[in-house]
């Protein structure tokens, strides 16, 4: 890892944690599918003052939960985003929040009322760096900060000004996005997530473009910071499985993923691996980057047993050394009640000391 050592096997959550009833009266899939949308109308309901204090409120809850737990990586649990994308690029210049557009995403799978992108996009003004701050002031853990990786960027809004080149699209939001690294790693920040989840789903444009946007969103800010990128396959989504209808992004596409991203200026690579029940011998081609593996699955409140994390942690240890493993969610736990989520926390920070203990005797 860029900025520190890694002498075990460690601990993160991957982004959200669920959102408390004060915040969001519905559940976590409601929320994913109005596009955070709904979570903007609650915020006109309460009034910003009285809605700040409450995420500010549900923000310090999820980082107790964390700091009880003992999770070595944490975040605020993105109490404040209605949406991880959106949260991001609707603060870009370039971007009309407003008026809406209907589009198709995840080949297909998904149509949403997205924002538009109507001129070029570039940086406005900080926009997560208080919420690393209060992070960072409440965290007994490493503050991480995620944002959205380029190519997941292009296929969240409606283009009205690329003509359909999401390869343009991508940099230019890299560019922007790029004003905010700098800025949070100034402020103190040494681990910064991307979440990137549409380059597992289009490999083809993964290896054509969307590496070099993801990097580019960091180009010479190397070893100043850790760099990770979350490739998941999708969140869950029991309404479509009931239908039958496939969802997913092919896990089969991990490992060619995997190996280009053991040639990147990546440091940290976030895999799903627990509800997918991923073959860990792909992670042999992510060569010396550290994995950041999924042992709790995100779509079942059902808490897994320390066992059996131990089991899974000692499968992926057949592959890559401990120095190399981080335990984590799948994805974020915006979907799972508040009990299941402290849970499962306890539990993976629990299977990960007895794991270090192990080792060390």
């Amino acid at each position: 890892m860029a900025t520190r050592t890694q002498t075990k096997v460690l601990t993160a959550i991957v982004g959200s944690y669920p959102k408390p009833r004060y915040i969001y009266k519905q559940n976590g899939r409601s929320l994913l599918d109005s596009f955070g949308f709904s979570f903007d109308r609650r915020e006109k309901e309460l009034g910003q003052t009285e809605f700040e204090k409450l995420l500010d409120k549900a923000a310090l809850q999820a980082i107790k939960d964390q700091n009880r737990a003992g999770i070595d990586i944490m975040t605020d649990g993105e109490e404040r985003r209605g949406h991880y994308v959106l949260h991001i690029v609707n603060k870009l210049d370039g971007v009309d929040a407003l008026n809406l557009k209907p589009i198709s995403m995840r080949a297909g799978t998904s149509q949403q009322n997205a924002p538009r992108v109507i001129r070029k996009i570039k940086y406005k003004k900080p926009m997560v760096l208080d919420e690393f701050l209060f992070t960072k002031r409440h965290a007994r853990g490493i503050p991480k900060i995620g944002l959205p990786g380029p190519s997941t960027v292009a296929d969240c809004v409606a283009d009205e000004y690329y003509q359909g080149d999401r390869k343009r699209l991508a940099f230019d939001y890299a560019d922007a996005i790029h004003h905010e690294v700098a800025a949070l790693i100034a402020a103190g920040c040494r681990m910064i997530q991307f979440d990137d989840p549409v380059l597992l789903r289009y490999p083809a444009a993964a290896q054509a473009w969307g590496l070099q946007a993801l990097e580019r969103c960091f180009a010479g800010l190397e070893g100043r910071a850790t760099f990770v990128v979350h490739i998941c396959c999708g969140y869950p989504n029991k309404p479509l499985e009931r239908k039958g209808i496939s969802y997913k992004a092919n896990q089969d596409y991990y490992r060619d993923v995997l190996t280009w991203l053991s040639e990147s200026a990546l440091d940290v690579v976030s895999i799903e691996g627990a509800a997918s029940r991923l073959d860990v011998s792909i992670l042999s081609a992510i060569g010396k980057k550290t994995v950041m593996l999924g042992v709790i699955d995100v779509g079942e409140n059902e808490v897994e047993r320390v066992e059996s994390l131990v089991a899974r942690a000692n499968e992926a240890l057949r592959y890559i050394p401990k120095e190399q493993l981080i335990l984590a969610p799948d994805c974020g736990m915006l979907e799972l009640t508040h009990a299941s989520a402290r849970k499962k926390l306890v539990n993976l920070s629990l299977a990960a000391q007895e794991i270090n203990e192990t080792a060390a005797s």
